[in-house]
């Protein structure tokens, strides 16, 4: 069969400015071995290396005593075997498929995942986290998985978060067309574009730079002068954060991108960013987090959290400066 699922499109073509080390956390299937052609032509185009790693799951031998446990280490023994065949064989086929680039191989042991990868990752220093994630509706959480939202959330590199085929434009090719990211107006936020900068090729992406104004709640009054002096205030902070964009797209043009800055106004900024890149004709969004551990996932789940859990098009997720 071929070497990876034949549902995704490998022709990313995205370009980094700098060599990167690449992790792919696979975890045995076949949906978690669509984030190889990503990963792969994203390795190809840094020059750096591509890391695969999975996590050893102790392994239950059959046995003719019913009910008769293994021993402790010959099941991890086991286990960790069976976890580095696997690996070895997603290897041969990445081989097969014609990438000549550095690529390693890494069982970790048994314990907790999200965990154990997050130590790995500062470990090794690696610098982009790229795997599959399931999208499952704006309300629903368990998608995430304790693997990827431990990488979102307490991991301190950027991780690239792949949809299936059918919930986002996975099969671009070449370069993305446009990246949106959002930003809230302080410095925390914009190291979203840093991380994005690596991603984008001059004369065929665009930036759109966003910033969402949550809209003020009406007043309970039919008062003229009140609607008046709500309406002069929103327009207000409107010109504030256009005069913020302005400056960061002016300093993105003087690296040569294409960047526009757009400035709109909804309810609830993360459905605002949401139903914005449903119009906006987007392939990718890159966005900063903050916030770690349990007690953070209400911080993060504000804005950030409901765009990574629902947005149709690959997320690219940085922790936020001084945060990581």
């Amino acid at each position: 069969g071929p070497p990876f699922p034949s549902d995704v499109d490998p022709g990313y073509s995205w370009r980094f400015s700098v060599p990167y080390r690449i992790v792919v956390p696979l975890d045995g299937s076949r949906f978690g071995e669509r984030a190889l052609p990503s990963a792969i032509s994203l390795a190809e185009r840094t020059g750096g290396a591509l890391d695969l790693i999975t996590v050893a799951t102790p392994t239950v031998a059959p046995s003719p005593v019913r009910d008769q446990a293994m021993p402790g280490d010959e099941s991890r023994e086991r286990g960790k075997a069976r976890a580095t065949e696997y690996l070895n064989e997603v290897a041969e086929r990445i081989r097969a498929s014609g990438y000549e680039g550095t690529l390693a191989r890494d069982v970790i042991a048994p314990g907790n995942a999200a965990r154990s990868i997050v130590r790995y990752l500062a470990e090794v220093d690696a610098d982009l986290v790229v795997m599959t994630t399931h999208g499952r509706g704006a309300w629903q959480r368990a998608w995430l998985g304790s693997v990827a939202d431990g990488m979102v959330r307490q991991g301190r590199c950027p991780v690239l978060l792949l949809r299936e085929r059918d919930a986002g434009p996975l099969s671009a090719t070449g370069s993305p067309r446009k990246v949106v990211i959002p930003l809230d107006g302080s410095e925390a936020a914009e190291v979203a574009i840093s991380t994005a900068e690596s991603f984008l090729e001059s004369g065929k992406t665009t930036v759109e730079l966003l910033l969402v104004l949550q809209e003020p709640m009406p007043m309970a009054t039919s008062y003229l002068p009140h609607a008046v002096a709500e309406g002069g205030l929103l327009e207000a902070r409107k010109e504030k954060a256009r005069s913020y964009l302005a400056e960061i797209q002016k300093r993105l043009q003087e690296k040569g991108f294409s960047a526009e800055a757009r400035v709109i106004s909804a309810g609830d900024a993360g459905h605002g960013i949401l139903q914005h890149l449903e119009r906006s004709g987007a392939d990718m969004v890159s966005l900063a987090t903050r916030g770690r551990g349990g007690a953070a996932r209400l911080v993060l789940g504000s804005v950030a959290d409901k765009v990574i859990r629902t947005a149709p098009v690959p997320v690219l997720v940085s922790r936020r400066e001084g945060e990581a």
